[in-house]
């Protein structure tokens, strides 16, 4: 009872989760108020400064923006809270969406301030290739809750991408030793959307790309609960609970073994104890006179 009890109450703690995907839109909410800065090559800015709530890049007439030259490269610094959008549909350009209340810093290839721009402010990677082709790894280290992928609908939406492919692992501690064990790795499908439970889960990972559609990604979220919502509003849940314990954690599965089998073992040995016994008691009673 106490084994099952603490089985129990484990289950219920958190879980990890591994993700490994490519997709065409990541939504990200950095922990920091001062987030690594995001580098760039061959870029443009899109900005509002009349009304952020409204800012849209895909339409030009209401956006001011700025153009670098080709050969130039960079970096941007977020300040404040924030939430960022990564963006690439096929092998398009990478948008990289920024929401903060706060302007945006942007420095020069020699950390070098140039100029600062509103908070809201759409960083377009024009050619991410060009950056392949020189040999030239473009990453960003993420930490802090994301969404990844957007189920569709049925309405016109050109600014969503789409998760392509990948898996999502769940890794939970074993009972008794702490080390871990891992669940058979989830498919993810064309279209998928990942969210947590709870909706801000402790995340750490990274985003790059490669000559290939959208972009990849690799995390790690502590959470309870991951859910695979699908089209149609079908959605698979995947949780740290007592029957993914029972089926992968070993040393459990061992444990309640020895626990099922010891009893049987001392009722076996008990009744031929008993046996010999009364087999010896009926021999002495056939030798006495």
């Amino acid at each position: 009872m106490f084994l099952l009890t603490r089985a129990v109450i484990s289950s219920l703690t958190t879980g990890s989760f591994i993700i490994s995907a490519r997709t065409e839109r990541i939504e990200y909410q950095p922990d920091s108020i001062d987030p690594p800065r995001i580098a760039f090559h061959n870029a443009t800015f899109h900005w509002d400064e009349i009304s952020d709530e409204k800012f849209d890049p895909s339409v030009s007439t209401s956006t001011r923006s700025k153009s670098l030259p080709p050969e130039s490269s960079g970096s941007l610094q977020i300040q404040g809270k924030s939430k960022i959008v990564f963006s690439r549909v096929g092998t398009g350009p990478l948008h990289i969406q920024i929401q903060s209340k706060n302007p945006t810093i942007v420095y020069d290839e020699n950390d070098q301030r140039q100029f600062s721009l509103p908070g809201v402010v759409d960083l377009v990677l024009n050619d991410p290739n060009q950056l392949i082709n020189q040999g030239i790894s473009w990453k960003y280290n993420i930490d802090g809750p994301l969404i990844i992928g957007r189920v569709p609908t049925f309405g016109l939406q050109l600014q969503n991408g789409l998760l392509l492919e990948g898996e999502i692992q769940m890794v939970a501690k074993q009972l008794l030793s702490g080390n871990h064990y891992k669940v058979e790795p989830y498919k993810l499908q064309l279209g998928d959307e990942i969210q947590f439970v709870p909706a801000e889960p402790k995340t750490s990972g990274l985003v790059t790309f490669d000559a290939d559609r959208g972009m990849l990604i690799v995390a790690i979220v502590e959470a309870r609960s991951a859910t695979i919502k699908k089209f149609r509003e079908t959605n698979f849940k995947i949780q740290n609970n007592l029957w993914s314990k029972l089926g992968k954690d070993q040393e459990l599965v061992i444990t309640w073994a020895i626990m099922l089998l010891v009893p049987g073992i001392l009722v076996f040995l008990t009744r031929l104890l008993y046996f010999h016994l009364q087999l010896k008691s009926h021999e002495d009673s056939q030798q006495s006179p």
